[in-house]
């Protein structure tokens, strides 16, 4: 894993916020997802009935306990089998209605940002729940996001998210941590 020259279309389609994170890339995800020895690695589908293998549940009922590495593939393909058979789950943003048949994936920003959203909102609820204050409470150690081919839109979810540290790769696998200590 190395260090990455960020280009102009990745930084403007981040909004600017590639500019104050470090970028790391890694030529082979899957080699990387196999040596993510500790940490949880779940996958994204927008169609679960075309995951086989890996177990599928609400983004909604994911519990982050543990250091967590979040794949997101690409618009329209979604995650390549054998990116799917890296992970212990795969995540669905379940719709609020019954679809039109033709729509049946969102944008990759707009996924990140639901799933991004849902995950820390979880730890939140957590620890208040606990009724200790957030930030004496350590929380996992950091939430990972790879997707396929758009950097930089993910990279712009992400940046609401504080402390984080983007590895977009050759082939545009994001990995953005971000600090679970509230």
């Amino acid at each position: 894993m190395g260090k990455t020259r960020i280009s102009f279309q990745m930084s403007k389609a981040s909004a600017g916020a590639m500019e104050v994170f470090d970028v790391y890339s890694t030529d082979d995800l899957q080699g990387f997802l196999k040596r993510a020895e500790g940490w949880e690695v779940v996958g994204t589908a927008s169609r679960p009935e075309d995951v086989e293998g890996v177990p599928v549940i609400s983004c909604s009922e994911f519990r982050w306990d543990k250091p967590l590495i979040v794949v997101i593939g690409s618009e329209g393909e979604g995650l390549s089998l054998e990116s799917q058979l890296q992970c212990q789950q795969m995540l669905a943003i379940p719709p609020g209605r019954a679809l039109h048949p033709g729509l049946d994936s969102l944008n990759v920003s707009v996924a990140a940002g639901i799933l991004l959203h849902s995950i820390c909102s979880q730890k939140r609820r957590d620890l208040r729940d606990l009724l200790i204050p957030p930030p004496t409470v350590p929380g996992c150690s950091s939430l990972a996001l790879g997707t396929a081919r758009d950097p930089g839109a993910a990279t712009a979810a992400l940046g609401t998210c504080a402390r984080l540290t983007t590895l977009p790769g050759e082939d545009f696998f994001p990995i953005s941590h971000l600090n679970g200590s509230y």
